[in-house]
């Protein structure tokens, strides 16, 4: 952390009240398996879960002080605060006015995770242990917040990914952070529940361009139908254009994460580019867990693992990148997308019929569709061992997805 580690102060930032001798700690933490000898526990208050149930067993873990709502009793520090989330948030605006470093907001429908991690391998050369990026992915409120806790006096710059599923969340997020650099990865059919459609996501995601500070850019990879929108949010701040195409997704992150390494040369002074033999070396190395990820299962069967989550778009990008690979069977395994609004079922039964086209085989789990292609095979979880299991061959090469709620990240544990 950037503040100054000790109670008093702490307590100051926070506007709350310290209970207790004043002594130094080591780290906020929120989650009592995090915690270590010498931390502070945040006891966090939400619809489903109360810190301050975890407050016992924080102390036994090493816990020095507790930042609670309620009035302890207890033999250690405390700061008393009259709500433990605002705590928070003034903690992590007091860091990010204290971080002086480069700092980059990247959002999109897609290839938020990846393009963070691509920009992070790419930049690890030019600030050795100095580049932080927010962990998985924390993208929400208090993800950020969690996330600006971490930043130390080692980091140079630090890269922040944003999400969102509701209007206003990004306006929320990206005025709280006042980046340097505002990258949307793509503008696509994400959230439509919460975001209408199409021209609801791109007004949501180009707030980002609000945001961004007045010397510095903004990039988007978007449709030329979107241009003018991109514009007006972005102002008289430099906006790059990234065209759309129809390259893999990968490819995409890449050259996306190589533009905001050369906006950070506009902003920043500095004067670095990644060699051919550094890319290359990120393009055969890289892997972010669920997403993509090719793994090798049972009978040495092939699996792609593209658990992490799932909309229209990122099916459609799952499907081009297993065109692009030689195999003499290719199976599908789906589930159903989350948070698609009113055109559910048409979406749905679109990406159905695109993945008949491109599987030998598609097994779709616990889905209701009037499909009906002789390539299609519905079934309920429980079936898909027996169902899959004459295909597990190194000839084969299994996809796996779906939204989160369908944890079909612990059906390909069943073929590892």
């Amino acid at each position: 952390m950037l503040i100054e580690h000790k109670l008093s102060n702490l307590a100051k930032i926070g506007d709350g009240k310290l209970i207790g001798q004043d002594s130094n700690f080591s780290k906020i933490s929120t989650d009592t398996r995090s915690i270590e000898k010498g931390d502070i526990f945040l006891a966090l208050k939400g619809v489903n879960y109360d810190g301050h149930d975890y407050l016992d067993e924080a102390i036994d873990k090493g816990a020095i002080c507790l930042i609670s709502e309620k009035i302890l009793k207890l033999s250690i520090s405390y700061i008393k605060t009259s709500s433990t989330k605002l705590f928070l948030e003034k903690t992590a605006k007091a860091q990010r006015k204290l971080f002086n470093g480069k700092v980059v907001a990247i959002t999109g429908s897609n290839g938020k995770t990846s393009t963070k991690q691509i920009l992070s391998d790419l930049l690890e050369n030019f600030y050795p242990e100095g580049v932080f990026k927010s962990p998985g992915n924390w993208n929400n409120k208090l993800g950020l917040y969690y996330s600006l806790l971490e930043v130390d006096k080692s980091h140079q710059l630090a890269i922040f990914e944003l999400g969102t599923n509701a209007k206003g969340e990004i306006k929320d997020l990206s005025s709280f952070l006042n980046p340097d650099i505002g990258a949307i990865t793509n503008i696509g059919r994400s959230h439509l529940e919460g975001l209408s459609d199409i021209d609801g996501v791109m007004e949501e995601k180009t707030d980002l361009f609000n945001s961004v500070k007045s010397d510095g850019n903004c990039l988007i990879r978007i449709k030329k139908d979107f241009l003018s929108k991109a514009r007006e949010k972005s102002g008289s701040k430099n906006l790059i254009i990234l065209d759309e195409s129809d390259r893999l997704s990968f490819d995409q992150n890449m050259e996306m994460a190589l533009s905001i390494i050369s906006s950070l040369n506009d902003v920043g002074g500095q004067n670095f580019y990644p060699t051919k033999n550094e890319i290359k070396h990120v393009e055969e190395y890289f892997s972010v867990s669920g997403r993509q990820q090719i793994k090798m299962g049972k009978n040495k069967v092939t699996i792609m693992d593209d658990t992490y989550n799932a909309n229209p778009d990122s099916f459609y990008a799952a499907f081009k990148k297993i065109k692009s690979l030689n195999f003499k069977k290719k199976i599908c395994v789906m589930g159903s997308m989350s948070e698609l609004g009113e055109n559910y079922q048409f979406l749905q039964n679109e990406i159905i019929k695109s993945a008949c086209d491109t599987f030998d085989l598609v097994i779709a789990l616990e889905i209701e569709t009037e499909c009906d292609f002789k390539n299609l095979k519905i079934i309920s979880s429980n079936q898909i061992k027996e169902t899959l299991s004459n295909f597990l061959n190194e000839d084969s090469i299994v996809l796996f997805k779906a939204s989160r709620s369908v944890r079909m990240e612990k059906i390909v544990q069943l073929f590892l």
